[in-house]
């Protein structure tokens, strides 16, 4: 079985960090999304990964040609326009061949074991089995309707759901599904939706089998689900400190890489830093996660990302997101920041 990974998304919700990376390399707990995602793949018996990248997806290819810890086989195909998760199906036909995958949207992270599901798909082979799980708000996404083991219906965030049945955004398909996306039309919004061609295979009277699950699970599709993915990161976290720690507390889990000082510095843990990193009076945390190259002085920083490079002096945040290589300063009296969004590069007095 392979895996068909969509990372062809623009991010236009996560602006400006996604105007200079794709959303799938933005950094949780210290490492892309991309990577959480293959780590859970990495768990299964899959071991050939075929990619979907949009017009900004070369970082992406330059990465994972030089950093594959997994062994993975990659095969990277361009979709120049984002035309809908079925469209990607349409793209990665010959690559796929007529093997039967796993469809893995690279913006989410769930913390939910797929070998047991691929598993069941192996042995119990129906033509398609799809995660589900409960939500508060189906109208934001496709819904499925059940009847016993088997999806009856699916549909594309309806206006009036026919249940609260979600679908997570792992999906197992059997090469039913290339018929299936080439008779279905776009929707209203002009993509081809994997939710039609979902419901072309039930009408076709093919088994549309589910997995319904429970536990944690976020669509990183905007800064609010980023910041609350990086928190649930890294409550899983264990210490390790391989940087050096001068004259601070610390309470709670902190990770400090190779080549990183923290001096006269308070931490509230859970808080990641990255390496070669330079930090002093400053207080962080609960739930920081600070990237390779980062230089912290006389700051208050909790519930944030702070992207490589980036150097912050003299200012005090909270539920933020600063890019690589900005440049922050402030006064000793400058009032506390919320919500402060700061794309790459910029420069920012307070």
């Amino acid at each position: 079985m392979k895996a068909l990974l969509l990372c062809g998304g623009e991010g236009t919700r996560l602006r400006p960090f996604t105007h200079t990376q794709p959303k799938a390399l933005l950094p949780l707990a210290h490492q892309p999304i991309l990577f959480h995602i293959l780590d859970t793949l990495a768990a299964t018996t899959i071991r050939e990964v075929v990619i979907i990248i949009g017009p900004n997806g070369k970082p992406i290819v330059e990465l994972l040609r030089k950093t594959n810890p997994w062994g993975f086989d990659f095969t990277f195909v361009d979709q120049p326009k984002p035309l809908g998760l079925a469209h990607t199906v349409l793209l990665a036909r010959e690559v796929l061949g007529n093997t039967p995958f796993l469809m893995y949207l690279g913006d989410n992270v769930l913390d939910e074991p797929l070998r047991p599901l691929v598993n069941r798909f192996v042995r119990e082979k129906p033509d398609a089995l799809l995660l589900l799980r409960r939500v508060k708000n189906p109208r934001h996404f496709g819904v499925a309707r059940i009847n016993g083991q088997n999806v009856v219906h699916v549909e594309e965030k309806p206006n009036e759901p026919q249940s609260n049945l979600a679908l997570v955004g792992v999906y197992l398909f059997s090469p039913a599904i290339h018929q299936a996306v080439q008779v279905i039309s776009p929707s209203p919004r002009g993509e081809l939706e994997i939710t039609d061609a979902i419901q072309q295979l039930i009408a076709e009277g093919k088994n549309v089998a589910y997995h319904l699950f429970s536990g944690w699970w976020k669509d990183t599709g905007t800064v609010t689900d980023l910041l609350a993915t990086n928190q649930y990161l890294l409550k899983k976290l264990t210490s390790a400190v391989d940087g050096e720690v001068k004259k601070s507390t610390v309470k709670g889990v902190l990770r400090v890489a190779k080549g990183s000082t923290l001096k006269n510095c308070r931490v509230k843990g859970p808080v990641t830093i990255g390496a070669g990193c330079r930090i002093s009076g400053a207080t962080l945390g609960p739930y920081v996660a600070i990237g390779d190259g980062a230089e912290i002085v006389d700051s208050n920083i909790s519930h944030s990302l702070v992207f490589t490079d980036a150097h912050v002096k003299g200012v005090t945040f909270t539920n933020s997101i600063i890019g690589e290589r900005v440049r922050i300063s402030g006064q000793q009296k400058t009032a506390p920041v919320r919500s402060l969004l700061v794309g790459a590069d910029a420069i920012l007095e307070l």
